[in-house]
């Protein structure tokens, strides 16, 4: 049975390919979200180092060196995140390119995915190293 210029296997083609889309969105979704407190934390470190450049407050010894530290752990982690979320979407336009084309893409996708999973690994990690120096240069033991 044609629909438009469609005909059954192409409408499940196109359903199939959306249904192997859905899975890379909400990955997208928790790339954007974990974005957003990166962002956030990469703000409160400029902040704070404007905050002892300008003498409002002042400085532990040795924290803007550990604040210049976690700020490239944080900006080397966003970069990651907008990696994976760039090779995400390109997976998906390859999925329905490959699909509208009749391309066999199914390699090109399997690669995109895991390399989108090794970037937002890399990401995470980098993650960890900057919340493992904020915690290290913690004045634990001072009294406030």
């Amino acid at each position: 049975m044609m629909i438009g210029m469609f005909d059954a296997a192409d409408i499940a083609g196109i359903e199939r390919t959306i249904q192997m889309a859905i899975a890379p969105a909400f990955l997208l979704t928790a790339i954007f979200a974990a974005l957003n407190v990166l962002t956030q934390r990469l703000a409160r470190l400029i902040d704070r180092d404007r905050d002892i450049r300008d003498r409002l407050s002042p400085a532990l010894p040795g924290e803007r060196r550990v604040l210049a530290a976690r700020a490239r752990q944080v900006h080397m982690s966003i970069a990651c995140l907008v990696l994976a979320a760039v090779l995400l979407c390109l997976m998906i336009v390859i999925s329905f390119i490959g699909l509208v084309l009749e391309l066999v893409a199914a390699f090109v996708v399997a690669g995109l995915l895991t390399a989108a999973m090794a970037v937002l690994m890399l990401a995470l990690l980098f993650f960890l190293a900057e919340i493992r120096l904020a915690y290290r240069h913690l004045p634990l033991g001072l009294d406030a």
